[in-house]
């Protein structure tokens, strides 16, 4: 679905004691309109229960790590997993899917 709107970018960083932090602790989109592009200077998974959207691809510069998700057809809030491959390490925040 063609919306005008812009996917909603999450840039994970690792704090220093190696947990994977997103730059935003709960996303805000749009029901069936945004998607959500997580972005990591290393390999990560995202994991949210119920929810299996997800594309992961890697390769250059700006973003070498990255996971698509598709649109959420559902209004809540969805707590997530983002998982350090290399480590385990894993934080949960939120993804809010709005009206």
């Amino acid at each position: 679905m063609a919306s005008g709107l812009s996917d909603k970018i999450v840039r994970i960083t690792l704090n220093g004691s190696g947990v994977p932090i997103p730059d935003q602790e709960t996303v805000e989109v749009k029901k069936d309109n945004q998607k959500v592009r997580w972005c990591a200077d290393f390999e990560f998974r995202i994991e949210i229960a119920g929810y299996s959207d997800l594309t992961y691809t890697n390769g250059g510069t700006d973003c070498p790590y990255r996971c698509m998700s598709g649109t959420f057809g559902e209004i809540k809030k969805y707590k997530y997993d983002i998982v350090v491959v290399r480590t385990g390490v894993r934080n949960d925040p939120y993804v809010d899917v709005k009206p």
